[in-house]
């Protein structure tokens, strides 16, 4: 929130929003909508995230991370080729139980807020899938991964969850969100050179196209008559085939017109743009 509120102020505009937290200690790509374009942010959550984490096994953290109450663990530390298997069951498809300090709401109040006020959290599990998991560095008790996952991921709950398989406990030390989406680190800026660019009015450079933020949804071109149609909030049958069901990032004449969702052959408007819009950015960095 507070790099939002220095964006809205470099930028000069009150519409800017992120897609997606990260922990306060974490570091690495926060994606920013601005303008018009905030009305994609959940679309532009919805995509895959990749990081680079360092946990730390013999010990826990009651918040999953090195900003909790530390308590060690008196059990051993486990060999690397323990730690490797314990890692297989993580892959794939699984059922995980977010951190008790997470935004997760529990009848309208943040999880965090209760755990806080010492109150219990019970959450249930969520689906997630991690794609990938590959080990870095495997120096006991630090484990360095990169893990490629779904939206919802928590690296917190995967760093305790493997320290509870392994009976020694474990928490997240470091974090850095590689990847959100399309958009990687090596596409952001920091802050600071965010400022920069202010100062030499060259802003504009951190913006990122539409069609390319937008890049792991399928793209419908329309008509320019299809186009008044469908900016106008109407449901229409596109003369070119193919609309396969499902949801689309939908353009005419270059220029993004909204987003759509299809079933049996016909379109109808989610979103809509009318009249200019300005952009996506991406901040990286610590």
């Amino acid at each position: 929130h507070d790099v939002v509120a220095g964006v809205r102020r470099l930028f000069g505009m009150r519409r800017v929003g992120h897609c997606g937290t990260l922990d306060p200690f974490a570091t690495g790509v926060l994606v920013l909508c601005l303008g018009a374009y905030t009305r994609l942010s959940d679309w532009l959550g919805k995509g895959e995230k990749e990081y680079e984490a360092v946990f730390l096994l013999g010990a826990t953290s009651d918040t999953g991370d090195r900003m909790g109450r530390i308590e060690p663990s008196p059990e051993p530390l486990p060999a690397a080729e323990a730690v490797l298997q314990a890692l297989e069951p993580f892959r794939g498809i699984i059922q995980q139980v977010p951190p008790a300090y997470s935004a997760v709401k529990v009848d309208g109040v943040r999880s965090y807020r209760l755990a806080r006020n010492q109150q219990a959290v019970t959450l249930a599990p969520r689906t997630v899938e991690i794609g990938e998991i590959e080990v870095l560095e495997n120096q006991p008790p630090r484990l360095r991964v990169r893990v490629r996952c779904s939206r919802g991921t928590y690296i917190r709950a995967l760093a305790a969850d493997l320290g509870s398989a392994l009976g020694c406990g474990g928490y997240v030390e470091e974090l850095r969100r590689l990847r959100a989406g399309t958009l990687s680190a090596g596409d952001g800026y920091t802050f600071d050179q965010l400022r920069e660019m202010a100062a030499t009015e060259r802003l504009d450079e951190a913006l990122v196209p539409v069609d390319r933020a937008l890049a792991q949804m399928r793209a419908w071109l329309l008509s320019p008559g299809e186009a008044q149609v469908f900016g106008h909030g109407g449901a229409l049958r596109p003369a070119a085939g193919g609309l396969e069901d499902g949801e689309w990032a939908v353009y005419s004449e270059n220029r993004l017109l909204g987003i759509g969702s299809a079933a049996a052959g016909s379109l109808r408007p989610l979103r809509v743009f009318a009249g200019q819009v300005v952009g996506v950015g991406v901040a990286g960095g610590a």
